[in-house]
């Protein structure tokens, strides 16, 4: 059974490990090259604030040579490597042979229903997560210097690709892929639908479900004219909007709303005296008028600190979406399938 569930997705699985090969080769044949370059610009070794000048000259040395490339490259690949193990992986296992009526040949002899399922998912599942696991192990110890230089290792798009996360996305997304199949009983039916799951799935997560996850922290200070932020204004309302960065380095900034003395999202009117396009005083007076009305920033944020924390509760959240899909194809093969 195992054999013969080899047989049926190798053709995609080696085609699959191979490109994940080239690109361990790649992160490896650059490890030196990032290596020598963050002790060439001084951030090997830095202390204090000198880091984060040799943070700066470090990513900017690193952007001509080919480890740039294969960074983005490896990034690109663990967001892609869950659709692809789901549509050609996952999908077609079930599917074709229920489409074909080969599944009852295989129930006719010694095999049981719950071992045909059990073999299927085991084996690609396993596939999936020592394909995206070795992968990202890679990619996280090779880009330690560039998370340490960025401190952008909470954000979003480079989160999903670090650490155990990338291992729970691609086996879930094989599970989908033979539930959709076993479901919908046509291969391009259930590839197309486990498309769609998964990246509706990747899309959902740090919008959603991951805020969530990590409880954020929220804090409020008065607004400062110091601060970096940018005005959008309506000049036929007068409705205003302050985009205020935050000086976060390090975390992930959920959120940053201005507000008012009472709580309240602050939106104007502006003075169009003070600060419409033919204010005499210029953006100094418009910044003296945004003084008076007291406003505070609330901004809610996840500390940087708090990476692994959020890494295991997400993975905790994925892979228990997989067991009960695991379930669940189980339960539809011993009950449903006919």
């Amino acid at each position: 059974m195992i054999w013969m569930t080899w047989r049926q997705f190798r053709t995609p699985a080696l085609a699959t490990g191979a490109l994940l090969l080239v690109l361990v080769a790649g992160l490896a044949l650059t490890w030196a090259e990032v290596t020598e370059l963050a002790t060439q610009t001084g951030y090997t070794g830095c202390q204090g604030d000198a880091c984060l000048a040799a943070g700066e000259a470090f990513l900017q040395a690193l952007q001509s040579g080919w480890a740039s490339e294969f960074h983005i490259a490896a990034i690109a690949a663990l967001y892609l490597l869950p659709a692809l193990m789901g549509i050609f992986w996952g999908a077609p296992l079930v599917a074709r042979e229920l489409e074909s009526g080969t599944y009852r040949m295989v129930f006719s002899q010694s095999v049981s229903r719950d071992r045909w399922m059990l073999v299927k998912l085991a084996l690609g599942g396993g596939a999936a997560a020592l394909g995206a696991g070795l992968l990202s192990l890679v990619l996280t110890e090779w880009a330690q210097p560039i998370d340490g230089a960025s401190a952008d290792r909470m954000n979003p798009l480079v989160f999903a690709a670090r650490g155990i996360v990338p291992v729970g996305y691609a086996t879930l997304a094989f599970v989908v892929g033979v539930a959709t199949g076993l479901l919908l009983r046509r291969t391009l039916g259930a590839m197309a639908v486990t498309l769609l799951v998964v990246v509706s799935l990747q899309i959902a997560a740090p919008i959603v479900v991951r805020p969530w996850l990590a409880q954020p922290v929220t804090t409020v200070s008065p607004l400062s004219m110091d601060d970096d932020f940018g005005i959008s204004m309506s000049v036929d309302t007068g409705q205003m909007t302050l985009h205020v960065q935050p000086e976060r380095r390090g975390d992930w900034v959920v959120s940053s709303t201005t507000i008012t003395s009472t709580g309240a999202e602050f939106t104007g009117p502006a003075d169009m005296t003070q600060c419409g396009p033919k204010a005499a005083g210029g953006r100094d007076a418009c910044h003296r008028w945004l003084e008076q009305q007291n406003l505070s920033v609330k901004v809610s944020y996840v500390p940087g600190s708090k990476f692994w924390d959020l890494q295991w509760r997400e993975f905790g959240v994925l892979i228990a979406l997989t067991v009960v899909l695991s379930l669940l194809s189980l339960w539809w093969v011993r009950r449903r399938l006919v």
